[in-house]
């Protein structure tokens, strides 16, 4: 795989291989530090048949153009990255099993779980209130990225719930969740429906905010794209509620973000689904992975762990 991929780096790119490290990355993709004689750089290898991954890499042609338009036109030029370009201009190399995109290799450190400091909670507020400015109007088709308030994942954790005597893993962790998660996945489909039906503004969302996708170098940069859509602003803002990823950071952000966006009042129903939406997607991602992904045990042991853990605060969200 090392050499193939060399030989990927060199043909598409350009770029003479020196040494290959896999670093950490999150669901969507395995992640490589590429050496170089001309620098460093950041391999994504996306696994087109991974089940827990498939409907990510399904949207890369939607969003990535996008990003690559926000990266060349906006002030966010400096607070994101976008794909190194093939010598043929495309974003992405494909074969039949995989999907590689080339990034900038940044020097910096992922915060993770780290809390943010004052000076970064108002860079991240300015990230989102300027991404927060654009919307169906911009030059770049993203009628495939407008939200539709999905929620099919929920049948499918249902038929889980329903059959977890296969997996004594999964037995031991929801046994005692299962009416609340049922009751939960019931609300949710419900609000669903409702906010299909709704009129409201969109503007385009990361959807994906936490301390795993901002870097802190010269300045803080927002990455990993995948989730991008045109939503109501609650799909970004609901990571900075309670028991949510920067929830303890909630009236400095606000108050920094309502700098840019003045007349910005909370929608409620749109806060609720979203900050229930995500609680059941974890759940039901980490449900598919541990049935489906072939994990080593100790992958096992913490996706079992986070998934007692989000099960634990499903009450907060309700």
């Amino acid at each position: 795989m090392d050499k193939y991929m060399d030989k990927i780096l060199y043909n598409e790119y350009g770029i003479r291989v020196q040494s290959l490290q896999q670093v950490p990355a999150g669901w969507s993709a395995s992640a490589w530090k590429v050496h170089s004689d001309c620098g460093d750089y950041f391999l994504k290898v996306y696994d087109k048949h991974k089940p827990s991954t498939k409907s990510w890499v399904a949207r890369i042609d939607s969003y990535m153009p996008v990003v690559l338009w926000l990266y060349e036109n906006t002030k966010l030029q400096k607070k994101m990255i976008a794909p190194i370009l093939t010598k043929d201009g495309d974003y992405k190399i494909e074969d039949s099993s995989f999907i590689y995109m080339v990034f900038p290799f940044i020097q910096g450190s992922t915060l993770c779980n780290e809390k943010l400091k004052p000076e970064q909670i108002d860079e991240i507020a300015q990230i989102i209130s300027e991404l927060h400015l654009y919307g169906a109007e911009i030059p770049v088709p993203a009628n495939s990225l407008i939200e539709n308030f999905d929620v099919s994942f929920c049948m499918i954790l249902i038929n889980r719930l329903k059959n977890i005597h296969g997996s004594v893993y999964l037995q031991e962790v929801l046994k005692p969740y299962i009416t609340e998660l049922i009751q939960a996945i019931e609300e949710l489909q419900s609000m669903a429906r409702w906010l299909q039906n709704s009129q409201m503004r969109y503007t385009l969302c990361h959807t994906d905010i936490h301390g795993w996708n901002l870097i802190q170098s010269e300045n803080l940069l927002l990455i990993d794209w995948e989730g991008l859509k045109l939503a109501p602003v609650e799909a970004d803002l609901f990571s900075f509620t309670e028991t949510f990823f920067f929830g303890y950071a909630w009236d400095e952000f606000i108050a920094s973000y309502r700098g840019v966006h003045k007349d910005y009042e909370i929608n409620a129903d749109a806060m609720h689904f979203y900050r229930l939406r995500r609680r059941l997607e974890d759940i039901s991602e980490f449900v598919e992975s541990i049935l489906f992904d072939n994990l080593e045990q100790d992958d096992m042991s913490q996706s079992l762990n986070y998934l007692k853990k989000e099960c634990e605060l499903l009450n907060a969200v309700r």
